[in-house]
């Protein structure tokens, strides 16, 4: 084998190798198996943007999109649970603006918040 050949091979081989190890390589392969991120855009009161603002702010681990991703799958945990089971798959697509309730309610019942004394109280001022 000639010296050249011998550079080529050697380099060859570091190559493979950085690839094989690289950070890169392995965030590619993390970006594949993490789902899908959509744009959602709602309308949402102001205290509770400015509460949640404030939260992430005074926390600098958190992300605005992170937080409340958490509290709706959190929220989706009580629905389902109350529900006693997932949702069904949607048979057609969501009607694009406000749903047009004629003589009906949510019955979505409240959470139950914690005290000062950290004890579950009922939510008040919800019917």
């Amino acid at each position: 084998m000639s010296l050249t050949d011998t550079a080529t091979l050697s380099n060859s081989i570091k190559n493979e190798r950085r690839r094989a190890t690289s950070p890169s390589s392995k965030l590619s392969k993390a970006r594949r198996q993490e789902p899908r991120t959509v744009r959602l855009t709602v309308s949402l009161p102001g205290d509770l943007v400015d509460r949640l603002r404030n939260a992430v702010y005074w926390s600098p681990d958190l992300t605005l999109a992170w937080l409340i991703a958490q509290s709706l799958r959190a929220s989706l945990t009580d629905l389902e649970t109350a529900r006693q089971g997932p949702f069904p798959k949607r048979t057609n697509a969501l009607r694009a603006g406000r749903p047009r309730l004629v003589g009906q309610t949510m019955n979505v019942s409240p959470r139950t918040g914690l005290n000062a004394n950290d004890t579950a109280r009922p939510a008040e001022g919800i019917t």
